[in-house]
């Protein structure tokens, strides 16, 4: 008996270090950029999913907070626009990302539902099981362990020297023509999976719109760059965010072609990289 506590003592202390790690790990790597929130001083926001990344802090020399997050979907986009509403910051505008694949099905799924949950005070259920308890206890939060597991790959591959200092194994201005449309047509399938919209986004998309209108808040839609061996295979796919914009009356400012020409402002098929994303906000805010 006395053997029996004492192993599952040693296993409960094992699993205990374990959750403090990937705790730690999960606070410096999938939360990040999720623990921000945005001085008062800004009344106008930029909302998006990767997309947004590249422009990092450069839209705050236009006094512009950049609140975009990798993975983010209308939902967490709507949650960010409900806490500023309703922690009476003065929004002026909001730049919301309305590109093709915005209401794509995968976004159903992939998103930051357990993240966002930060800014919002609705107390049931699922708010305590999202904030707390997966917070303080990563072992249930799925999503971490694949992360961890790139992160340690990644690592390795960087001590063994197969990948450069940025850990990035290419340069997207580098790659011949054919290996550049293989990507742009994998990143495609990926992002459009069928003919089928999400019905589920569209209807939080609404909601933006309607929010944003009562509080006065004028919404803007933007279309990021994308490569122009993206474009090519793109064509007319389209789930149609900026035509629901459209059809309420609110612009769009579509940019999907600007650097078509300009290779060297993409790190990938569909994302600027550092040197486009400063490039892109001047031409967005200036």
């Amino acid at each position: 008996m006395k053997k029996f506590i004492h192993n599952i003592f040693i296993f409960l202390t094992i699993i205990l270090l374990f959750n403090i790690g990937l705790f730690i790990f999960a606070n410096d790597n999938y939360y990040k950029g999720y623990k921000d929130f945005p001085s008062k001083n800004f009344k106008s926001f930029i909302m998006a999913d990767s997309h947004g990344m590249p422009i990092e802090k450069n839209s705050e020399y236009y006094k512009v907070y950049n609140f975009s997050a990798n993975s983010d979907s209308y939902f967490d986009m709507k949650r960010k626009i409900s806490y500023l509403v309703e922690n009476n910051y003065q929004v002026k505008t909001i730049y919301l990302s309305v590109d093709d694949h915005s209401l794509s099905p995968y976004r159903d799924q992939n998103n930051n539902s357990d993240k966002s949950i930060i800014y919002t005070s609705s107390m049931n259920l699922n708010y305590f099981k999202e904030k707390y308890l997966k917070y303080y206890f990563p072992i249930f939060q799925l999503k971490i362990n694949p992360l961890l597991k790139i992160y340690l790959d990644t690592k390795i591959e960087k001590i063994l020297n197969l990948k450069d200092d940025t850990g990035s194994n290419f340069v997207w201005n580098e790659l011949n023509e054919t290996e550049k449309n293989k990507r742009a047509k994998e990143r495609i399938n990926g992002q459009f999976p069928s003919k089928n919209k999400s019905k589920a986004l569209e209807k939080i998309l609404l909601e933006i719109i309607f929010l944003c209108k009562t509080n006065n808040i004028e919404l803007i839609g933007i279309k990021f760059p994308l490569s122009n061996s993206y474009l090519k295979l793109l064509r007319d796919k389209n789930y149609g965010a900026d035509k629901l914009f459209l059809s309420n009356g609110l612009k769009v400012i579509d940019y999907k072609s600007i650097y078509k020409n300009q290779e060297k402002y993409f790190g990938d098929q569909d994302h600027l990289n550092t040197e486009g994303g400063k490039e892109f906000i001047k031409t967005l805010l200036k």
